[in-house]
């Protein structure tokens, strides 16, 4: 078989899929990849030196074409579909394309019948954008834990026989990349991470965000590591970037809007309070209980909402005003939500995500062994 593991979103999504092509090389099945960038290559990269003698074969795409085109006006700096039209001859040669983003299912029907479109996910959140309709068009899909895959089955965009749930795969991945990482802050004070949601109708950063900065310059007792998802800046210019960036302290405030280290883990695992909204950054925050403080920043009514599952994980603030006393209390309250947080984890990415990757890559060969040959009609 042929096997490819496409990378045409953001160059995150590379943590949570590569893992699972490195565990099929590991078990002798030759594996390609292709992405869209040199920034999913300095990823891809970063991966590839977790598992030792994994070395795939690595296509660049949108290197001619109506993708090029577009790249070079400046009209867009990811056109995916564009992308993925321009390399339609090439997927057609492979028997399985292993995606972690769905606008690949926009090509489904141009691809011949006997290549498998096998979907593995990029979050573990609570979000309903977990479960969007373009999953159906896949033929086999990886699910993070057993919350998401009874909400999806619920929602029809996954069936039996056509999944299988093998925990969160960056979280596998993640022990590997942290060996010999320094701490973020040589102080030995308490380090706050802030991570809004780029979703402007979602995020607190609108509202709050330069505030909650401020406010930590003016206080010496935390730091605070301001790290957004990453394409709540992709957009932006260069002057607005700087506007931002300039706020940073040094030796206080760390502030980032674009390095791989928004992607690797390196500010989840190395801070001590999560300040957010609702991203899905706060599973991976959680891969070690900590204190979470959640920002509602647009007067939502969300109590018994499965939306904002997570904001029962700790406690949730509805004015900044209420803040440095949320901060101040939070370790104290943690006991309250230690064991809530272990369960939604647990929920979420499967348990233990040890071996996560392992799974991932034992659960699609046996799908695609069972299904060689098979018509696809029925889908």
């Amino acid at each position: 078989m042929r096997i490819l593991f496409l990378f045409v979103g953001e160059p995150h999504h590379v943590f949570h899929a590569l893992p699972i092509a490195a565990e099929m090389a590991a078990q002798g099945q030759a594996v390609e990849v292709a992405v869209a960038g040199a920034d999913h290559l300095r990823v891809v990269e970063q991966v590839a030196l977790a598992y030792p003698g994994f070395a795939p074969s690595i296509t660049l795409l949108g290197q001619k074409g109506l993708a090029r085109w577009l790249r070079d006006k400046g009209l867009f700096r990811n056109p995916r579909l564009p992308m993925l039209l321009d390399a339609l001859s090439f997927f057609r040669q492979f028997d399985a394309i292993v995606v972690p983003e769905r606008t690949t299912t926009a090509i489904r029907h141009f691809l011949p019948r006997k290549t498998r479109l096998i979907f593995t996910p990029h979050g573990a959140g609570d979000r309903a954008i977990t479960f969007d309709v373009r999953d159906r068009h896949f033929d086999f899909a990886l699910v993070a834990g057993e919350k998401s895959e009874q909400r999806m089955l619920d929602a029809g965009t996954i069936r039996p026989g056509h999944y299988a749930v093998n925990g969160y795969v960056k979280l596998d991945l993640v022990p590997r990349l942290q060996a010999a990482r320094e701490p973020l802050f040589a102080n030995g004070r308490p380090t706050v991470l802030y991570a809004p949601h780029f979703k402007h109708e979602l995020s607190s950063w609108d509202r709050f965000g330069r505030h909650i900065i401020a406010w930590f310059a003016g206080q010496d007792r935390y730091n605070l590591v301001v790290a957004p998802h990453v394409r709540l800046f992709a957009e932006a210019s260069d002057a607005e970037r700087a506007a931002v960036t300039k706020l940073a302290v040094p030796g206080k405030i760390l502030i980032d809007l674009g390095s791989d280290r928004l992607f690797d883990m390196s500010y989840t695992s190395g801070t001590d309070i999560y300040l957010g909204d609702v991203s899905s950054q706060v599973y991976e925050f959680l891969a070690t209980p900590r204190p979470c403080l959640f920002l509602n920043a647009h007067e939502v009514d969300w109590v018994g909402d499965p939306d904002y599952l997570f904001w029962t994980l700790g406690d949730v603030i509805d004015d900044l005003s209420e803040l440095p006393r949320a901060l101040e209390q939070a370790p104290g309250r943690h006991p309250l939500y230690a064991d809530a947080q272990r369960e939604r984890l647990a929920e979420s990415i499967g348990g233990n995500p040890a071996g996560a990757a392992q799974r991932g890559a034992e659960a699609i060969l046996r799908f695609l062994a069972k299904n060689a040959g098979q018509d696809k009609s029925g889908r």
